[in-house]
């Protein structure tokens, strides 16, 4: 059976798979690059179709992938289906009592959903230390860092950044619960590659929560990393499946892609995620106010389209979320530097320019211009040529949030227990 998409509807709420037909043969999905098989298991309680599509992509490490229709990033989404999403799954994270939970979400596409994931944890557990951190391909100055590896990816290396406070620091070393996210996990090697990386920082750990949207491992897989992880593991999701890939000779065609950019005094913002949060953030007064200016300026029956920059996918859609809950029509994506072939669900794409100033090449997915909708990209560095052709290609206008977001003080460290001053090690 082909797979082919000629046109998608508005994004409908999300159903639960007990009020679908389960799916337990393998379903045949030819590629240009290959033929993709899935099976589905049949007792998820959202369906696959529900949550992704399958795409290609020109990787020769794996040449396909599942294309969130929840995630926020390569297809457009609708943030309270997002938001279902992410409660679902954090009320199935449990966490011992008597000591601070860590959440690790990884780069770059499920960095929205692991953030999303963590802040509806948060919420349900004011009373709880919990820190989230989530890995980049954007290492910050002045802070150590592990590195790890993500083999399958067409970007294989990762930096997670040990937190900047002090008091995080000291929250890392009491943890008893790890909280790892992605938007999927197809052999786990991602995630023990970074708990090897990460087990001295963190020696108390007792129980391992493995959140992702979709789980491709199968049985045998997942028990072998449970037992690779020598620790206490919950997997969690919100639909398994197993796949198996046959790729054929193939030739793609490749898109004009901008010249590299560089510009090596754009900086990613390190208060924001990659160093560290302790609590949930929360828009900014003055960027609540300055979106509400111009968006006075245009009708409000006018759709909204925002865009989200690479690694920078929490705060648009927390804004976006905003948005949508006070009445408006809002879709929310982001680019990306994942490259994928038109086919399936991708049906146009726009080659970008790096928004950090690295020379990586970026892309935008099912994004055309569009004078039907206001379209608004947000980025967390300063405006920069990369943006400004960016909005020029999308007709759309800019806002960066370095300026409205303002940077924590840095707390002091609380002192330790007894337990937790004798199993301390160096986070250096």
């Amino acid at each position: 059976m082909g797979f082919f998409i000629s046109s998608y509807p508005p994004q409908r709420p999300l159903r639960s798979h007990t009020q679908q037909h389960r799916i337990m043969n393998w379903q045949i999905i030819e590629l240009p690059n290959g033929t993709l098989t899935v099976r589905e298991d049949p007792a998820n309680t959202f369906s696959l179709a529900s949550l992704c599509h399958f795409g290609a992509r020109n990787n020769p490490k794996r040449g396909f992938l599942f294309v969130s229709t929840v995630l926020g990033k390569h297809l457009p989404a609708q943030p309270t289906n997002m938001l279902a999403i992410h409660q679902h799954l954090a009320a199935k994270v449990h966490a011992v009592d008597d000591a601070p939970a860590l959440f690790i979400g990884m780069a770059e596409t499920g960095i929205g959903f692991s953030y999303g994931v963590y802040d509806a944890w948060a919420k349900s557990h004011a009373d709880r230390e919990a820190i989230f951190i989530h890995s980049t391909r954007y290492p910050l100055q002045n802070l150590p860092v592990l590195d790890f590896e993500e083999s399958h990816c067409h970007a294989p290396n990762q930096t997670l950044h040990l937190p900047a406070d002090p008091a995080h620091r000291d929250q890392m070393r009491r943890a008893k619960t790890l909280v790892l996210l992605d938007d999927e996990v197809s052999t786990g090697k991602t995630f023990l590659n970074l708990w090897r990386a990460l087990r001295p920082h963190c020696p108390l750990i007792e129980q391992i929560n493995i959140v992702t949207l979709t789980d491709f491992m199968g049985t045998l897989a997942r028990d072998a990393l449970d037992l690779a992880l020598e620790t206490a593991t919950t997997h969690i999701s919100a639909a398994r499946a197993e796949w198996r890939f046959t790729p054929k000779t193939w030739s793609a065609m490749q898109g004009l892609a901008p010249p590299p950019y560089h510009d090596p005094a754009l900086k990613p913002l390190a208060h924001l995620g990659r160093a560290g949060i302790d609590h949930p953030l929360v828009l900014p007064t003055r960027l609540l106010d300055e979106v509400a200016q111009r968006l006075a300026l245009h009708p409000r029956d006018k759709p909204l389209r925002m865009i989200g920059t690479g690694e920078f996918m929490h705060v648009p859609y927390l804004l976006a979320l905003h948005l949508e809950q006070q009445g408006r029509h809002v879709s929310l994506q982001s680019s990306t530097r994942s490259p994928i072939l038109e086919f399936g669900p991708i049906q146009h794409t726009q080659h970008l320019d790096d928004p950090y100033g690295q020379g990586d090449p970026y892309f935008i997915y099912n994004a055309p211009p569009c004078g039907q909708q206001l379209t608004l990209i947000l980025h967390e560095t300063a405006l920069n040529p990369a943006i400004s052709r960016f909005a020029h290609a999308l007709g759309a206008h800019t806002l960066s949030c370095a300026q409205h977001w303002p940077k924590p003080v840095a707390s002091s460290v609380p002192k330790p227990t007894n337990q937790s001053a004798s199993n301390a090690v160096s986070a250096s």
